[in-house]
């Protein structure tokens, strides 16, 4: 067993002792060892942290230039490449995610930054020279000030970096709180920051749970925007809160994605693309293809081949170089999947593969196969509820307007996913889709120019891209009246 990690919060450059009392142990999710311990956050240090990203906005930070806040964040993006195996082994363990995908997110997170430093550059204005001869109009963008940031378990590293790298390129300050299950590589990342030059206090880490932190800082009268991912139950306590402040507000919320594969998709890669719609992350994603809705011409041999492809995944511990699946996040997750799948059963569901929580060698963790079932009704709980684990109902569809109208038939709309071989059909189907992303013919891919964010009750505002950059800023208006009347043509001075 490796030394237990101690931290203490990261405010204003350095780690700093929590002015509360107590400590949060983290525990691996995947074989029950004490992997770390936090600092249990409370009002004060919020406090004392937003002081800290005041003083560093109102200072050289929020009047730097984007020339230099670029290169700060590519230098940045080279420590987080650099700390690729640190990093991703603390995200594997506290998340219980197999360690080659922890990896693969280290990196995302690197080009996020770079991506984020070369919108540094050029975070431009408009100029309005038509309002008269003696009117100039300026339209410029300001960085909005404090933002708090409210990361998940789930992806920890990864959602962070859809938010941190372009706040800072929009040249605001940071005030984060992680999950109090994986505050890890945020307390890493902070201090990576500031041996790339992050001057201090442009990022502070207050670790702590939602009631004690989060709320603190949503109701903070000195943040001036909230950016969350989460749940969409806790999306619409942020925005409860942060009306009594009118604060901006920027969710990324959950959704219950579907994948729609019509009769004359390839099979081959419709099979792998919806299998790792719902196991990746075991299935702890809120862009997950946790709805399988398929052609009935083919849906038997489709759910008989998929299900012989989801047993042959690899579970194993979160380290493991070939591990396919690994932990859920803790006890009461894995109980509540267990639940929803006793509950999709009562309510007429056919159980296809798994269901059950893992025992034998897994026992000390919080594992669960791969679970597949049938014959699901729009009517049903697991149809409708972000269940977030490696579930998959699947429903039968005759034709695309039926596809279209059950994969709309959600409250969420973050992604859904589109699987055919005909070009016309792939574009009229996206087109009708109430969601924020449409994957055509893959999922889960995408890029750092491509916004993400949801309609409906996926949440509010987009991450990623230049709307990501845009996020963190303020519009303008200035009209400069010049003194003067510009001379007439044909008249001298």
């Amino acid at each position: 067993m490796s030394v237990v990690r101690s931290y203490n919060h990261y405010i204003d450059g350095g780690p700093k002792k929590s002015l509360g009392q107590g400590v949060i142990a983290r525990h691996s999710s995947a074989h029950g060892g004490h992997l770390a311990d936090y600092a249990a956050g409370n009002q004060h240090d919020v406090d004392a942290a937003v002081a800290a990203a005041r003083s560093a906005f109102n200072g050289e930070w929020g009047n730097s230039t984007g020339e230099r806040r670029a290169t700060i964040l590519n230098r940045f993006a080279d420590l987080l490449e650099a700390n690729v195996e640190k990093l991703a082994t603390i995200e594997a363990e506290e998340v219980g995610k197999p360690i080659r995908f922890a990896r693969g997110e280290v990196m995302g997170a690197a080009n996020l930054t770079r991506f984020a430093a070369a919108l540094a550059w050029q975070l431009s204005g408009e100029a309005f020279t038509h309002l008269g001869p003696d009117k100039l109009g300026l339209v410029t963008r300001e960085p909005c000030g404090v933002v708090g940031l409210i990361t998940p378990w789930n992806f920890p590293l990864l959602t962070l970096f859809q938010k941190l790298p372009y706040a800072l390129a929009a040249g605001c300050t940071v005030v984060l709180k992680p999950s109090e299950f994986t505050s890890g590589t945020s307390l890493e990342v902070a201090a990576l920051a500031t041996q790339a030059g992050v001057p201090a206090g442009v990022i502070n880490v207050v670790t702590g749970t939602g009631d004690a932190v989060g709320s603190a800082i949503v109701a903070h009268p000195d943040v001036d925007l909230i950016s969350f991912t989460g749940s969409t139950r806790v999306g619409k306590q942020i925005l409860r809160a942060a009306a009594d402040t009118v604060k901006k507000v920027a969710l990324e919320l959950g959704g219950k994605g579907a994948n729609i594969v019509f009769a004359d998709a390839d099979i081959e890669a419709a099979l792998d693309g919806v299998l790792l719609g719902f196991t990746f992350n075991q299935g702890q994603l809120c862009v997950a293809g946790s709805r399988l809705l398929v052609e009935s011409s083919i849906a038997a041999a489709f759910v008989e081949q998929l299900a012989a492809r989801a047993g042959r995944l690899r579970i194993g511990l979160p380290l493991n170089e070939d591990t396919d699946i690994a932990s859920l996040i803790h006890q009461g997750h894995v109980e509540s999947l267990v639940r929803h799948v006793k509950t999709a059963q009562e309510e007429g569901a056919t159980l296809v593969a798994g269901g059950k929580r893992l025992g034998g060698e897994f026992e000390n963790g919080f594992y669960m196969a791969p679970t597949v079932m049938t014959d699901v009704r729009p009517d049903m709980r697991l149809f409708r509820d972000e269940v977030f684990g490696p579930v998959l109902s699947v429903t039968t569809f005759d034709t695309a307007d039926e596809a279209v109208s059950l994969a709309n038939d959600t409250e969420y709309g973050l992604a859904n996913g589109v699987w055919t071989k005909d070009i016309d059909k792939a574009l009229t189907v996206s087109r009708c889709l109430r969601s924020g992303t449409v994957f055509v013919n893959t999922y889960l891919e995408g890029a750092p120019q491509m916004p993400l964010g949801g309609f409906k009750q996926s949440g509010l505002g987009r991450e990623n891209g230049l709307e990501g950059l845009h996020e963190y800023t303020e519009l303008k208006s200035t009209v400069i009246k010049t003194g003067s009347r510009a001379p007439v043509l044909g008249h001298t001075m």
